[in-house]
């Protein structure tokens, strides 16, 4: 009782707020942004949210039920109430509904009893773990209303009957999606599926290469390709080479951690990049703008690095196929991490902060790598571009010819240099950085520049120089002939030498410094980090059991 009396003092105070004067459709796109995804999936604890909307007021509850929409995403993890409630709510809208066994205990055939009245509004289905019995009850018979089915496993193989043959009475020509995680029952080759917008397959072995070239040949409105893990079966390139297979709907395109099976006597080291090449060159996609590619050269692919990385797009191509309402589409900005044989790029427009464009470049020369990106972002203007650059050289020495190839480059705005940690006194290139950071160099039109024109942040951790050394370096940078035109934020970590305090407040006199400051290691791993932004496997999509009606 006195439960009850708070809620309705609670809900008659927020009947007041400045929110309430909000439109009906205002609310609810807001509800929408807050319960379900871009894609159309539920968030993460959507009973917890959509029972705390609920709450706020008895406006919003009445608005919230009587919107079916929001309650057409049911899991067999929610509250028993929760379901009956949405299936009742839910009217005649098309359900998605998600089977985990979370925890793995209980079954899934209370939840599935309850849906099974509601068959012909089957939508979308996610399974994870399902029993061979839960398989045979409810998924080897037809349902033509199913379009979309997300299956996963951690074992490698599903229960029971479980390839397409079975699931849905074998009647799958209707799937406008199909992901496969971990799920081995399915036999690709015996794949009959025309209407795929959406097609993912990951941890798979023996796929066939001609396999795939066919599925993708059938399904000429695919929209989003993710191909992860997979060991792809020997293939030989027919001769002469067939034409391209021209996918011009497809927006997405992810490929990671693939390889071929190498010939017989030979390591399977040989086919990782080789297997990605053969569907680069064989797969044309102009309207791509979710991009992401993890190359790995391989000793004895038949390949040459220089041939491997042309056939990646340039970052900026990408880029420019996005969609220009949800992004700036005159400013990009592009991370470019080097390491020690390793290239990451994530590129994306502002203020988009997930990568529209992911390509990492491993066990290949840092002279191509350093060049195919010269050459792909050489001539943006920073204007244009933020180019981003970091070199992590913890692992071997700073080289001053990776950092110098880019001293032309007017969209370099941020320089990120990890080195080692050595005695200040100790001979280093770090000084000779210091230096050529504030020598000026002539720039093919004759005229005198300082080196990274556009640079407006400098982070510098484990070098060991001296603290005297950056505050010449920096006055240089501002007070030569041919000054540097940006202002420069310097962020420290490990390694000058000194008391920090006096060599700090040197460098915070210069004119030109707009900041100087010191950064901790988590600061650093923040710097650093780029969520991929991917989408979960079905059995990653917990949901809660908070729920009160």
């Amino acid at each position: 009782l006195v439960r009850k009396t708070e809620l309705k003092t609670i809900r008659q105070r927020n009947a007041l707020l400045p929110i309430q004067k909000l439109s009906e459709e205002l609310l609810l796109l807001i509800f929408q942004g807050i319960l379900l995804t871009s894609t159309a999936r539920r968030r993460r604890h959507y009973v917890r949210r959509i029972s705390a909307l609920r709450a706020v007021s008895s406006a919003w509850r009445d608005l919230i039920d009587r919107t079916p929409l929001f309650w057409t995403h049911v899991s067999s993890n929610d509250h028993p109430d929760f379901v009956s409630n949405a299936l009742e709510k839910s009217t005649n809208h098309p359900l998605h509904l998600e089977y985990t066994v979370f925890p793995p205990s209980e079954s899934g055939s209370a939840f599935f009893d309850k849906a099974s009245a509601h068959r012909t509004r089957w939508k979308s289905v996610a399974l994870h773990e399902p029993s061979a019995e839960l398989l045979q009850t409810y998924f080897h018979v037809p349902n033509a209303f199913i379009t979309a089915l997300l299956l996963s496993t951690d074992i490698g193989y599903a229960s029971g009957e479980a390839g397409l043959d079975k699931l849905l009475g074998g009647e799958v020509a209707n799937l406008e999606e199909l992901r496969a995680v971990s799920w081995k029952n399915i036999v690709w080759s015996e794949a009959h599926l025309t209407k795929l917008r959406i097609l993912e397959i990951e941890d798979y072995q023996m796929l066939g290469m001609e396999v795939i070239f066919n599925i993708l040949a059938e399904n000429p409105s695919l929209e989003i390709l993710r191909l992860r893990s997979i060991v792809f079966a020997q293939y030989t390139p027919p001769f002469p080479a067939p034409p391209q297979i021209n996918m011009e709907h497809l927006v997405e395109l992810k490929l990671a951690a693939i390889e071929q099976e190498p010939e017989t006597g030979t390591e399977r080291a040989g086919g990782g990049d080789v297997a990605i090449a053969h569907i680069l060159q064989h797969v044309r996609s102009p309207a791509c703008h979710e991009y992401e590619i993890q190359l790995r050269l391989r000793d004895g692919s038949g390949i040459s690095p220089e041939e491997l990385v042309d056939l990646i797009p340039p970052p900026m191509q990408v880029l420019s196929r996005g969609r220009p309402e949800v992004s700036d589409p005159k400013h990009a900005i592009v991370n470019a991490y080097f390491e020690e044989q390793k290239l990451l790029i994530r590129a994306f427009r502002y203020p988009r902060f997930r990568p529209s464009c992911t390509i990492g470049l491993i066990d290949f020369p840092n002279t191509i790598a350093r060049k195919w990106l010269i050459e792909k972002m050489g001539e943006e203007s920073g204007q244009t571009l933020d180019l981003r650059l970091r070199f992590d050289y913890s692992e071997g020495e700073l080289s001053l010819d990776d950092i110098a190839s880019f001293q032309r480059c007017e969209s370099v705005t941020c320089l990120d240099i990890i080195g080692r940690s050595h005695p200040p006194n100790s001979p280093s290139p770090s000084r000779e950085f210091l230096r050529h950071l504030s020598t000026p160099f002539v720039s093919e039109n004759g005229t005198k520049m300082m080196p990274f024109p556009r640079l407006k942040t400098l982070r510098l951790s484990d070098l060991p120089f001296k603290g005297k050394d950056l505050v010449d370096s920096i006055t240089l940078r501002f007070h030569s002939d041919t000054p540097a035109p940006e202002e420069l934020t310097i962020i420290l970590g490990d390694g000058p030498g000194g008391r920090p305090e006096s060599y700090i407040d040197s460098i915070r006199a210069i004119a030109g410094v707009k900041d100087v400051r010191f950064y901790d290691a988590l600061e650093m791993d923040e710097t650093r980090s780029v969520s991929s932004g991917s989408d979960s496997p079905p059995h990653k999509e917990f949901s809660d059991q908070d729920y009160s009606t």
